[in-house]
C-alpha cells in the first residue's frame, strides 16, 4: 500500500479511522460534505498528525465529485473510502443509476491503489443474538449464494435486509475482510472491507 498520500473521502471527523493509522502516511486529504467535519478532524487527529511530521489537509466539498481530478494530481496516492459507498443509495438518483456508478469506480481506480469500507447489508437481528467474529472472504459474495446466506443467518438477520448495492464495489476476488456491527439493539449491519493494488499502468 503506497504510504505517501492518503486520499480519504467520506471521513467524517475520522471517528473511525485509529490516528496511528493515518499518521503512517507522508500528506492526508480528507473530503468531507459535512463542514463540521474538517474542525472536529483537526481537533481529534491534528495535534498528532503533526507530531508524526503528516500534513493534514482537509476539504469541505463532494469528494466523488472531485475524484478525477485527484487521482490525475496524486497517481500514486492510496485512495481510501470510509463508509461511503453504502451511502449512496440513499441520494436522490435512480437505485440503478446508483448502482452503475458504483460499478463504474473500479475503472475509474484502475490505475491507483485504492480500498473501501462499507455496508453491503442492514436490518433487523433476532434479539440476544451472538454476532459472529470478523471473517476474511473474497469481494463479489452475493446475498443469495450459500456463503451470503449463511453469513447473513450467523448475524440473526430478519427478512427483509436492506441493499446497498455495493456487492460489485470491489473487483471480483479482491481479497476483504466481512464484518458484523452492531449499530442498535436489534439491528445490525454487513460490512466490507478491503483493498487493491493498481490494476493497469498507464499508457
Amino acid at each position: 500500500m503506497p504510504r505517501q498520500q492518503l486520499v480519504l473521502l467520506g471521513g467524517s471527523a475520522g471517528w473511525m479511522l485509529p490516528t496511528h493509522w493515518l499518521a503512517q502516511f507522508d500528506e492526508v486529504h480528507a473530503w468531507d460534505i459535512d463542514p463540521l467535519a474538517a474542525p472536529l478532524f483537526r481537533w481529534r487527529h491534528g495535534r498528532h498528525l503533526q507530531s508524526q511530521g503528516t500534513r493534514l489537509h482537509l476539504h469541505t466539498g463532494d469528494g466523488l465529485a472531485h475524484l478525477r481530478e485527484s487521482i490525475q494530481a496524486m497517481p500514486k496516492a492510496f485512495f481510501w473510502f470510509d463508509n461511503l459507498l453504502g451511502q449512496l443509495r440513499f441520494t436522490h438518483e435512480p437505485l440503478d443509476t446508483v448502482s452503475r456508478r458504483l460499478r463504474s469506480l473500479q475503472k475509474t481506480l484502475q490505475h491507483v491503489a485504492w480500498g473501501s469500507v462499507h455496508d453491503r447489508m442492514s436490518g433487523r437481528s433476532l434479539p440476544d443474538t451472538t454476532l459472529p467474529l470478523s471473517r476474511q472472504g473474497s469481494a463479489g459474495v452475493a446475498m443469495e449464494t450459500a456463503e451470503g446466506q449463511a453469513w447473513l443467518h450467523q448475524m440473526g438477520a430478519i427478512s427483509p435486509w436492506l441493499d446497498h448495492l455495493t456487492e460489485n464495489v470491489l473487483p471480483p476476488g479482491t481479497p476483504v475482510q466481512h464484518t458484523a456491527w452492531p449499530f442498535k439493539p436489534g439491528y445490525a449491519h454487513w460490512l466490507e472491507m478491503g483493498w487493491c493494488p493498481p490494476r493497469s499502468t498507464r499508457p
